[in-house]
């Protein structure tokens, strides 16, 4: 039974050495990719969209500012875009882009979709902020993801 006894223990070890190779190697690298700015005169039908879910309550998004929003030539959108690289063995699951807001950002769009990234593969994450016509595109971003349940996040720059 002794023998049986130390079996066990050594695999129990080596599982553990295992499980953390794969915690401290899990790496996922997220790189700033474009920022596109669209006048909201040109996305006239989606301003107007917008503006009735805002004031009806049915937005689906993050509202930073006000629920009244004026006319649409008084407003850009921005929308980021962030590439992910995947070089661990596991599973990068629900990946999401926060964009921390400045003054004058109304609110953000995200896809509403669940992004996952697979081992060894890239994906990309894109968020819209409808902001005043006359603001810069710098922002600040948070991108977070988890790998096996356990929450990683990193802090970007975009617009630079």
């Amino acid at each position: 039974m002794k023998p049986f006894a130390i079996i066990l223990i050594i695999l129990v070890l080596a599982a553990v050495v295992g499980i953390g190779w794969l915690y401290f190697n899990a790496n996922l690298t997220v790189v700033f990719d474009s920022c596109i700015a669209t006048d909201g005169v040109s996305q006239a039908e989606y301003f107007d969209q917008l503006k009735k879910q805002v004031s009806g309550g049915t937005f689906i998004g993050t509202l930073y500012g006000g629920k009244d929003l004026l006319t649409a030539d008084q407003y850009q959108f921005l929308t980021y875009t962030v590439r992910l690289d995947n070089h661990a063995f596991l599973k990068a699951d629900t990946a999401e882009i926060r964009i921390t807001p400045m003054q004058g950002d109304v609110l953000m769009i995200t896809d509403g979709q669940e992004h996952t990234v697979p081992s060894g593969k890239n994906g990309t994450l894109s968020a819209t902020i409808l902001t005043a016509r006359d603001m810069h595109s710098v922002r600040e971003a948070t991108v977070t993801w988890y790998f096996w349940g356990i929450p990683f996040s990193e802090k970007l720059t975009l617009g630079q």
